[in-house]
């Protein structure tokens, strides 16, 4: 051997070594990136969630929340929150009911008591709002408890109400 080569001491096993450090780092990387992802999506679906509750507890307190003295207002308020089907819906059932709440100088002032999502996917979701109103008129006064199924739909990328019916 001459003088100036160093003698090869563990070649093969300094490899396997690198290979299994390497292969660490790796696996490391690809499970750190799936957290990231997992994290990512999870906090993404509690964003909608929240989203979709947030506008069905918004159409609940609305629509159990109005006066005879500014029913326009309230036509205006509610419509925005409603998808441009449900809004010709609820047109339609505005006729009628203006006429009932002008009559009777209707007030009501409603209250959430509890809201969970049902259901939920990229475009479309069902939110259960559980809700009393104090109606009054000049005729009596009215304690009701609601129960109801709101599904949304999205639309240009925010959530607007699309249907709503009492559930048991």
């Amino acid at each position: 051997m001459p003088h100036n080569a160093t003698p090869r001491r563990g070649g093969r096993a300094g490899w396997i070594v690198l290979f299994v450090a390497l292969a660490v780092l790796v696996a490391g990387l690809v499970v750190s990136a799936t957290s990231a992802r997992t994290w990512s999506d999870a906090r993404s679906e509690s964003q909608e969630r929240t989203a979709v509750i947030r506008v069905a507890e918004q159409f609940t307190a609305e629509v159990n929340n109005y006066d005879a003295d500014s029913i326009d207002q309230y036509r205006d308020t509610v419509g925005e929150l409603l998808t441009t089907k449900f809004r010709a819906e609820f047109d339609q059932a505005m006729e009628d009911i203006v006429t009932q709440v002008d009559e009777a100088k209707m007030t009501s002032q409603g209250e959430i008591l509890v809201s969970g999502v049902s259901s939920i996917d990229p475009d479309s979701a069902e939110v259960l709002v559980v809700a009393d109103a104090a109606v009054t008129t000049v005729f009596d006064q009215l304690n009701r408890h609601f129960r109801w199924k709101i599904t949304l739909a999205k639309v240009d990328g925010d959530w607007l109400v699309d249907d709503f019916v009492p559930v048991q």
